[in-house]
């Protein structure tokens, strides 16, 4: 396949991409995909039919995540010492009958070729880039986890003893004799334990589906203004049917690998916007931590023992981050127009926590896209609460799987805050009130604008804003002794420094 001649197209000059289990020769427009016969623990590719039902899997299987670069199977026939290729394999792997007198040497996977440019291992290295692409990966991939099979083949696929027994051959190829490699199989074995009831909780609720089973950053590209995740897993099924979570964790796992935190945060963040599973953050450390190991496996099976220790350092600062995480609950406060919404998304990024929106709860509860409008009786007294009680839930489930938890919304109302400060003196965690202030001048102008655009998740008109200054409950002393008051008659860009939470991070460090 190095030969131009086997091409039926201009091949120009041919480049040679070799992974663990393929071949990739990119030739012209088209890269072929040749799988190798090969034999290791968690896939055996050794026999010819294997590898074309293999290959017939893989268009079959990634044309959700990726269909337009994937073209076919074709098969590669010897002719003496040179080859060239048959016609396609039709829809349904069955072989044409012309082409039963001659046995192919192999099957190839045809697809259109990308700029490498455009894989988001490479644009990672934008800050601009990474971050609209954390951006479109998590409205990409929460769109096809809420939307993929949940109809699992037969068998424990994504159970927590199958999850286990993924799990620990791994944990064998860490060097107990190395502190490190010990304390960070230690904590593994312990989490597996610990995360079991949680797992066969989402077991039993559906949140084992169809997914990509692959989703590192080199498996990701950005193809005409669209995120396309190719070469999903095809030769084992219980390595595809998985906890979403586990999906999510492998990109989060690779942006922080590539030294892109914020664009980890920024993927989680809008994913669990747009699929409320917050429930997934009590496993996502375990799965975090299993697909650095992955990743460590495959940089040993290649020889490369400097990235396999960069994986292994990413598995230990996460697990160091679980052990020593001290989770607070942060309560936004103010009226429509207050800056709660951009500051606290700002905020979330710096302190790596996790903000649950009243605005999006409340149209995700209704079933509307954030940009529609709602009745009014979506803002009736009753409807207020449950919002309100559906974020003490989620702040809850964030608390416990030991995330730092920032409630936006307007806490008017004394019981709704209340609810929220005896629920961290439950749970025995810190509590603190972020009052967002603002000139009258300024919050109208906010809300007008907003209201005019309307692309927000808020629906709060004037009329609302003056409703909320005349009917909002003052905070009661013991409210105020947490309360940290910020004045946002400023640029919305002094919410990323720093400085702008300084009395808010001098409280966290005491």
């Amino acid at each position: 396949m190095r030969r131009p001649a086997t091409y039926p197209h201009p091949a120009g000059r041919i480049e040679r991409i070799e992974t663990h289990l393929s071949v990739v020769y990119l030739a012209g427009r088209y890269a072929y995909k040749r799988i190798k016969p090969v034999h290791f623990a968690f896939v055996d590719l050794m026999r010819p039919a294997l590898r074309r039902r293999c290959a017939l899997a893989e268009c079959t299987l990634n044309r959700p995540f990726a269909g337009p670069l994937y073209l076919g199977v074709w098969p590669l026939i010897s002719h003496g010492r040179r080859c060239a290729f048959a016609a396609p394999v039709p829809t349904g792997g069955r072989r044409r009958r012309r082409q039963q007198q001659t046995v192919p040497g192999e099957y190839v996977v045809r697809m259109r070729r990308f700029d490498a440019r455009a894989m988001l291992s490479v644009r990672s290295a934008s800050h601009d880039d990474g971050l609209a692409d954390a951006d479109a990966l998590a409205e990409t991939l929460a769109r096809h986890h809420l939307h993929a099979s949940r109809r699992a083949p037969r068998g424990r696929a994504g159970s927590a003893a199958s999850v286990a027994a993924q799990c620990r051959p791994l944990l064998d190829t860490l060097d107990v004799t190395v502190p490190d490699e010990a304390a960070l199989r230690a904590w593994y074995e312990a989490e597996l334990t610990r995360i079991a009831p949680l797992l066969a909780d989402r077991h039993a609720l559906g949140f084992v589906r169809a997914c990509h089973g692959d989703l590192h950053l080199d498996n990701i590209v950005c193809w005409r203004n669209r995120i396309l995740m190719f070469d999903c897993i095809e030769f084992d099924d219980t390595l595809r049917w998985i906890d979403v979570a586990s999906d999510l964790a492998f990109a989060l796992m690779d942006f922080s690998a590539h030294g892109r935190a914020d664009c980890a945060h920024r993927l989680l963040s809008g994913w669990l916007a747009r699929t409320g599973d917050h429930a997934a953050l009590g496993v996502l450390p375990c799965y975090f931590v299993y697909r650095a190991l992955v990743r460590a496996l495959t940089a040993r099976l290649r020889g490369d023992e400097a990235a396999r220790a960069g994986y292994l350092r990413i598995a230990s600062a996460m697990a160091d981050a679980r052990r020593e995480a001290q989770p607070v609950l942060l309560l936004c406060h103010g009226v429509s127009g207050s800056g709660k919404s951009l500051a606290s998304r700002a905020l979330a990024a710096q302190l790596g926590a996790i903000r649950l929106s009243s605005d999006v709860e409340r149209k995700r509860l209704a079933g509307a896209s954030t940009d529609t409008r709602l009745s009014p009786g979506a803002y009736s007294d009753t409807a207020i609460d449950e919002i309100y009680e559906r974020l003490l839930s989620e702040a809850r489930v964030v608390l416990d799987s030991g995330y730092t938890a920032i409630v936006d919304a307007t806490f008017l109302r004394q019981h709704n805050r209340s609810a929220f400060v005896a629920l961290a003196a439950r749970l025995g965690v810190r509590v603190a009130m972020l009052d967002f202030t603002a000139s009258p001048a300024t919050l109208t102008a906010r809300v007008a604008a907003r209201a005019a655009r309307g692309r927000d998740a808020s629906d709060a008109d004037t009329a609302v804003l003056a409703r909320q200054i005349g009917h909002a409950d003052p905070l009661t002393e013991a409210e105020a002794a947490i309360a940290i008051r910020f004045d946002t008659d400023c640029d919305a860009a002094a919410y990323e420094s720093p400085a702008f939470w300084a009395p808010l991070l001098a409280t966290l460090r005491t």
